[in-house]
């Protein structure tokens, strides 16, 4: 039977063998990219960014390499009588598990600490300017990706970020991550410096990150709300700098515009002024069209009523519900004003200071999820209502009740004059991103305090990723 099975195995022979060719000698590589090792392509190695990624447009991440054992302990490990096969083992699996604790690779002129700001913007902070899963402006990968990778190639969007993220640390109080006072104020002003020097210069390379960086001063500015820098009646050179996104938008090229991947950004919804017009208290309607011939706002009747047609807008959404939307509205609604009510606010008008309160109600439901709005509606309504005279005081009854007022369903009662307002069942609301959930996560990891299984899980995870 053995002598059958020799009979049948197939006979090699010098005519069937294939010839041997010498493999051509390479170095096997184990430092390479992140990238690269996920893909199982050889990385160059190049610093600070391969080629392959140079290729791809990726950000290219080296990983520290663990140290490995010393031949002389590996012999002495293996030669030694106590540790068997079982003890191998466990050593080899201790350092297939090791996970570096930190890049080995930070850019030039970045300190350890603006990576940390930049980490925590990309984790928390850029949700602030999210409206949520909308199908016309799902912008958190634009926020966490695309903004940051023209801010490592714009110092002046690169500061905005770092500021915010600074800010927002400051905000929620979370002494330990090493962020002081005087740096965040710091890094705002390198924002705003170098800002400013970018638009002097105006080169044409750098409007979308100009454009993505007038976006985040709104937020970097709102410092003047809060604490010790309060100063009241900033609100009137806060809309300004909202309406800084449009003078960017009047010199952007919109092939540039969209090439740069950040269009969405600058995403406004459309406006019904007709049926928003129908939304509006009659006596906001009524203190316009009391203006009489003589009256110095008599000349911007038309501006005001086209103000009140975009205020109209944020009572119709909410007449909808609390919804993703309104909230973009509301954002949005500083960029819809036109620029003589800005100019009327500004220099104090009655009128325009009016109008202007009653939108600070509307953004008292942005604060759950905007925080850099947090204060504004309590430091500036009661400063328009202290600066304009008793004659005006019955027109601001809203806005000055609205401040004893938290839940977003009260608010909208006052606002819509319906004791009897709820959320429509009809609503659909958006399913909650992933991204969401991580970000409360995060907040909650960087407190000490918190020492709940699922902040342990996710501490736990980031130590892995060397943010930690």
């Amino acid at each position: 039977m053995v002598e059958e099975e020799k009979l049948s195995l197939p006979v090699r022979t010098a005519a069937t063998e294939k010839p041997y060719h010498a493999k051509r000698p390479h170095r096997k590589t184990r430092t390479g990219c992140r990238n690269c090792k996920t893909r199982k392509v050889k990385c160059d190695e190049a610093r600070p960014t391969c080629r392959s990624c140079t290729i791809r447009k990726e950000t290219c991440v080296y990983l520290a390499v663990s140290k490995r054992a010393s031949p002389t302990a590996s012999t002495s490990a293996a030669s030694s009588p106590g540790k068997g096969p079982a003890t191998a083992l466990t050593l080899a699996a201790k350092h297939a598990t090791t996970v570096p604790q930190q890049p080995l690779f930070i850019p030039g002129g970045h300190s350890e600490l603006d990576m940390r700001l930049l980490w925590f913007y990309t984790t928390a902070t850029y949700a602030s300017f999210s409206t949520g899963g909308l199908r016309e402006r799902n912008v958190d990968v634009i926020l966490k990706v695309n903004v940051v990778q023209h801010a490592f190639a714009h110092p002046f969007l690169m500061n905005s970020l770092l500021g915010l993220a600074a800010m927002h640390i400051n905000h929620l109080g979370i002494h330990h991550m090493g962020v002081s006072r005087s740096q965040e104020i710091r890094y705002r002003a390198d924002a705003f410096e170098t800002y400013r020097k970018a638009v002097e210069a105006a080169d044409p390379a750098s409007f979308p990150a100009l454009l993505a960086c007038s976006l985040l001063l709104c937020g970097l500015s709102t410092h003047v709300f809060r604490g010790e820098e309060a100063q009241p009646l900033s609100v009137l050179h806060w809309m300004g700098i909202w309406k800084g996104i449009g003078a960017i938008m009047q010199v952007i090229k919109l092939p540039q515009l969209f090439r740069s991947g950040i269009a969405a950004l600058v995403f406004r919804p459309d406006v019904d002024l007709d049926a928003s017009a129908r939304c509006l208290p009659n006596y906001l309607l009524f203190m316009v069209a009391s203006i009489k011939e003589g009256d110095p706002d008599y000349d911007l009747v038309q501006k005001y009523y086209k103000a009140l047609q975009f205020l109209g807008s944020l009572y119709l959404e909410l007449k909808k519900g609390i919804s993703h939307m309104l909230l973009l509205r509301i954002c949005t609604f500083p960029t819809f004003l036109p620029d003589p009510i800005i100019d009327a606010a500004r220099q104090r008008r009655p009128r325009a200071l009016v109008i202007l309160a009653h939108f600070l109600v509307f953004v008292k439901f942005r604060i759950d999820s905007c925080w850099w709005m947090d204060n504004i509606a309590e430091l500036e309504i009661p400063s328009i209502y202290r600066y304009l005279g008793a004659e005006w005081h019955h027109l601001l009854r809203i806005p000055m009740a609205s401040l004893h007022l938290e839940s977003g369903k009260d608010i909208a009662r006052l606002l819509l004059d319906d004791p009897d307002w709820d959320q429509p069942a009809t609503l659909v609301e958006e399913e909650p991103l992933t991204s969401a959930c991580e970000r409360e996560l995060a907040i909650r990891a960087v407190r000490e305090d918190d020492v709940s299984a699922e902040v342990t899980e996710y501490r736990s995870k980031m130590c892995q990723f060397g943010m930690c």
